[in-house]
């Protein structure tokens, strides 16, 4: 038997705008209702329009980034504490030049891990970094 709550929320997104890299337990659905999103699975990205759907599977690395000016999405899972999934869903960020810090402290990197981890996601890396790249430098 799964613990925690399904919980949908939705967000806005301007472009280029992403949550750090993630994985959980559960699956999380992402449908789009306006703009576009692509959402980055394992070697897999799958860009989605107003409409679409999709579902990224449990225990697999994962992220998602706005494409467009503006995109409303719903996403869904199944988490252990539905304000902290809201949280973490509200901790995106538009990252820079390569290279360059996404966390402006390691205090914001703490928080945001700590926050996922109530709800419980682990944080992986800091947005901007897609799976199959840190695949490619694990291996």
């Amino acid at each position: 038997m799964q613990r925690g709550r399904t919980i949908m929320i939705e967000s806005e997104l301007t472009y280029g705008e992403m949550p750090p890299l993630h994985v959980h337990a559960a699956d999380e659905s992402f449908h789009v209702f306006e703009g576009s999103l692509t959402v980055y699975f394992g070697e897999d990205a799958v860009r989605l329009d107003a409409g679409e759907t999709l579902v990224a599977p449990s225990g697999i690395p994962h992220t998602y980034r706005a494409e467009s000016a503006k995109a409303r999405v719903l996403t869904m899972s199944r988490v252990d504490s539905a304000a902290r999934y809201d949280d973490f869903l509200r901790a995106v960020a538009r990252p820079g030049d390569p290279g360059a810090p996404v966390w402006a402290t390691d205090e914001d990197e703490a928080t945001v891990s700590a926050i996922a981890a109530a709800a419980g996601i682990t944080v992986l890396s800091a947005p901007g970094d897609l799976p199959a790249a840190r695949a490619a430098t694990a291996a």
